[in-house]
């Protein structure tokens, strides 16, 4: 089932840029990455003290090695996401593939 999901992965995924946080080693793998919709009827961006944070969340669902953890970035697209849930997803004793949740990372005034 591994192997099936890898292939599945490799053929149709989006390739992306992983950065391990504790590491700061930057990988490309090939993954999916999707907007999770939800019905709402306020903006999806929301003002804060500091300026506008977009307040969408995006579902990764990649590879299970290398393992994306919290605080693990995502580059695509030319928009940086941080992981802010992540886990293996296991059948049995195998990792299958890695789950995450996304937010967009605020950007760093220069």
């Amino acid at each position: 089932m591994k192997k099936r999901l890898e292939e599945i992965m490799e053929k149709y995924g989006q390739q992306l840029t992983l950065i391990q946080r504790e590491t700061g080693v930057e990988m490309t793998v090939r993954a999916f990455l999707q907007l999770l919709l939800k019905e709402t009827k306020d903006p999806p961006v929301a003002v804060t003290p500091l300026g506008a944070a977009d307040g969408r969340r995006w579902l990764y669902i990649g590879p299970a090695e290398p393992e994306l953890k919290p605080g693990d970035e995502i580059l695509f697209g030319g928009k940086r996401f941080i992981a802010q849930e992540a886990a293996p997803v296991c059948f049995r004793q195998e990792t299958l593939y890695s789950r995450a949740i996304l937010r967009r990372k605020k950007e760093m005034a220069a």
